[in-house]
């Protein structure tokens, strides 16, 4: 029986988490690699995109391969960075694992920290994004580069969303908070019928609120593991700098 109900749960999770349809775009999202690190991401840039103004980044982090990946992540956000008017990075990712055991854990999340901020480097540079206007998503297994990237460097991001992500004790006590780490604001959202990752939600917003994040909030939404990335979206747009608000 119990290999039964094991087969079950692969046969449901195998085809990856879907990635929601949103109307099709006027560009496509592209695949780049940083210069120094060599680092392989997508960046969606909306068709009026131009540098003689700064832009809103986005970055979101994918969940397991296999289950996800940067293309999906790209794919599920483009139409919402066409909409809203900010740039989308998708970045590959070492440490986005939540299904089988992560052998070198340790040294792949500070991997993915480097091409993560460096990739950041680059959009900024060449494409005019907005360092006072980044937002570091995170869904399903991708929560756990999450909080490690955007707690060990807080002054990189305005604001961090978790979408149904992992979390880890291990992660959160490797990290000594800064003063900038407990004034970002966080936001921890998971399906009330998410039988993955809302343990992890809850874990993730006890141990930021018992350590200080007073910005950390959390909140329970309709249906399963699922992605939502204009939730994030609306979650963020408030924290925007001002000249962002009157354009939208």
């Amino acid at each position: 029986m119990k290999r039964y109900v094991i087969l079950l749960f692969f046969a449901w999770i195998l085809p990856g988490c879907p990635v929601p349809w949103t109307p099709p775009t006027p560009v496509k999202a592209l695949k780049k690699q940083q210069f120094a690190t060599g680092a392989k991401y997508y960046i969606y840039l909306p068709s009026y995109h131009t540098k003689d103004r700064a832009w809103p980044v986005v970055i979101t982090l994918h969940g397991s391969f296999g289950w996800d990946g940067p293309m999906r992540q790209a794919h599920e956000w483009q139409y919402y960075a066409e909409q809203y008017g900010f740039i989308l990075v998708a970045p590959y990712l070492s440490s986005a694992e939540g299904i089988l055991p992560l052998l070198w854990w340790d040294s792949k999340l500070k991997k993915d920290e480097v091409n993560v901020l460096a990739i950041l480097d680059e959009v900024i540079d060449t494409c005019n994004g907005d360092p006072n206007a980044v937002m570091l998503s995170g869904f399903s297994a991708g929560g756990f580069p999450l909080y490690y990237i955007g707690l060990r460097n807080p002054e990189r991001f305005n604001m961090l969303t978790s979408r149904g992500g992992n979390s880890s004790l291990k992660i959160f006590e490797s990290i000594e908070l800064s003063d900038a780490a407990r004034k970002l604001p966080i936001m921890i959202y998971w399906g009330k019928d998410d039988a993955f990752t809302k343990n992890s939600g809850w874990r993730a917003f006890r141990w930021l609120r018992q350590n200080g994040v007073a910005t950390a909030r959390m909140k329970k939404v309709k249906g399963g593991h699922l992605r939502r990335p204009e939730a994030a979206w609306l979650f963020w747009k408030p924290y925007l700098p001002a000249k962002y608000q009157t354009r939208q």
